[in-house]
C-alpha cells in the first residue's frame, strides 16, 4: 500500500519545477536537516531558522517517501525521536520547571514511525 502512495507522490513531485532536482538528493537533504535540528537543541540557531528547518524536515520526509528511501527515513525520524527524548528528559529533570506533553507525544509518534520505517527497510533489504 505504501508503495502505491510513494509512486503517486513521486509522479506528482516530478511535475513540479524545483522538486525533481531535490528528489535526487533526498537522503542528504533529510539527514542534513535532521543534523541541524539536533544541533539546534544545544546551540540556539534562532526562531526563524528553527521554523525553516522544521518545514525542510517535513519536505525531506516527503522526498524520501516518494523515493521509497526507508533507510534515510529511519535515520531522519530516529534523530527526531532522539530530539524529543532529549527535550523530554530536560523537562523531567526540572530545567524548565514543567512537564512537556508535546515532547512525550513527539517521542511516541516519531519513535513509532522510525520503527515502521526500519521494519520496511529490513523487509526490503532481506528480499
Amino acid at each position: 500500500m505504501i508503495e502505491n502512495v510513494s509512486n503517486e507522490l513521486k509522479k506528482y513531485l516530478e511535475g513540479k519545477p524545483v522538486l525533481p532536482a531535490l528528489l535526487s538528493i533526498d537522503m542528504y537533504f533529510l539527514i542534513g536537516v535532521s543534523a541541524l535540528r539536533f544541533l539546534d537543541i544545544f546551540v540556539n540557531l534562532g526562531g526563524i531558522i528553527s521554523g525553516l528547518l522544521y518545514y525542510a524536515f517535513m519536505l525531506g520526509i516527503i522526498l524520501c517517501l516518494a523515493n521509497r528511501n526507508f533507510f534515510a527515513l529511519t535515520i531522519g525520524l530516529g534523530i527526531e525521536a532522539l530530539n524529543d527524548l532529549i527535550y523530554f528528559i530536560r523537562y523531567l529533570s526540572g530545567d524548565f520547571g514543567f512537564f512537556s506533553w508535546s515532547s512525550l507525544f513527539g517521542l511516541i509518534v516519531y519513535g513509532f514511525f522510525t520503527y515502521m520505517a526500519f521494519k520496511k527497510y529490513s523487509a526490503k533489504s532481506s528480499t
